[in-house]
């Protein structure tokens, strides 16, 4: 059975109220000053490999949804994450706590040791609320931009290295690249290439021509993912890697000033990324160098869960 205060009602979502949960999801971030929401699309492509039914959760009060909460599985190492919003008008009313119980029940279901919930780095309650059920904070992550007041500079290439648009036809070596860019960052699992191409490659938002492969002597050495923002009101660079042996050349630069230019050519005036606050590969210092700026802030919390 699924917590909730006598007040308010808990269902399943149905496909038809994405409007409803981006409502609530942007009046959250709005309180905190975030423009940047997730829009009703996004939310349906969220849903399209979660089962509605056990896995995600909404809260009524005469009709009108005012918090929402999904949980999402991470690779195989035990660890599901925990995506949770409240209307603020309807804050301190027990709903957090709801999400709260209901999402570790879930996971005791599901058999997993590690629960993991994100919040905004300065939003107080949701903090008090998790470390109050035995949570601990475990990592910050970074929501960076950039301002595109005037076009970017030229990016510098090393010499030696080749640079193009992404080709669908080196799709398998691309996805490799990029798992190996990432393998030692914190959290990472390994995902296997077709899952890759469906979340990615099939996603209407894919713009080949906004993904740059970087190469030397024929190996991919460095990759950037980017497309339009969720919300469609900015760049959004999702990945960008340099294979290990390849580091420390002017690449990651390189790479960002080109997305940066190709935007700005499309008439887009705002960047942005997410990034780990303690990347070891000192990603945010690379974000600084190109202009880029913090936003604002998340912090995660886990929990173990009793076998």
């Amino acid at each position: 059975m699924n917590s909730s205060p006598p007040e308010f009602t808990v269902r399943s979502p149905r496909l038809e109220d994405a409007d409803a949960v981006a409502q609530v999801t942007s009046a959250l971030d709005s309180s905190f000053g975030i423009e940047d929401s997730e829009q009703p699309d996004d939310i349906r492509d969220e849903w399209r490999d979660l089962d509605l039914t056990r896995d995600a959760w909404v809260w009524e009060r005469d009709g009108r949804i005012v918090a929402y909460a999904a949980v999402f599985a991470r690779g195989e190492d035990a660890r599901l994450v925990v995506d949770g919003y409240v209307d603020p008008e309807y804050a301190g009313r027990g709903l957090g706590t709801a999400i709260a119980e209901t999402t570790e029940r879930r996971a005791r279901e599901r058999g997993l040791a590690l629960l993991e919930n994100g919040v905004l780095g300065n939003d107080a309650r949701a903090a008090e609320l998790l470390r109050g059920r035995g949570y601990r904070d475990i990592r910050h992550f970074y929501r960076m931009r950039i301002e595109l007041d005037e076009r970017p500079p030229q990016p510098q290439w090393p010499e030696g290295f080749e640079v193009s648009a992404f080709d669908p036809a080196e799709a398998r070596e691309f996805h490799d690249a990029l798992e190996d860019g990432f393998a030692e960052e914190w959290g990472h699992t390994e995902e296997p290439f077709e899952a890759f191409a469906k979340r990615r490659l099939e996603e209407k938002r894919f713009d080949p021509s906004l993904w740059t492969t970087v190469r030397a002597e024929g190996e991919i050495t460095a990759v950037l993912l980017a497309d339009w923002k969720r919300n469609g009101e900015a760049g959004w660079v999702g990945s960008v890697t340099v294979r290990k042996p390849w580091r420390r050349r002017g690449l990651g630069e390189a790479l960002l000033l080109r997305s940066f230019g190709q935007f700005y050519e499309r008439g887009e005036r705002v960047v942005q990324l997410g990034v780990d606050a303690e990347n070891p590969s000192g990603a945010t210092r690379l974000y600084e160098r190109v202009g880029m700026s913090v936003s604002f802030e998340a912090v995660i919390y886990a929990k173990d869960l009793p076998g």
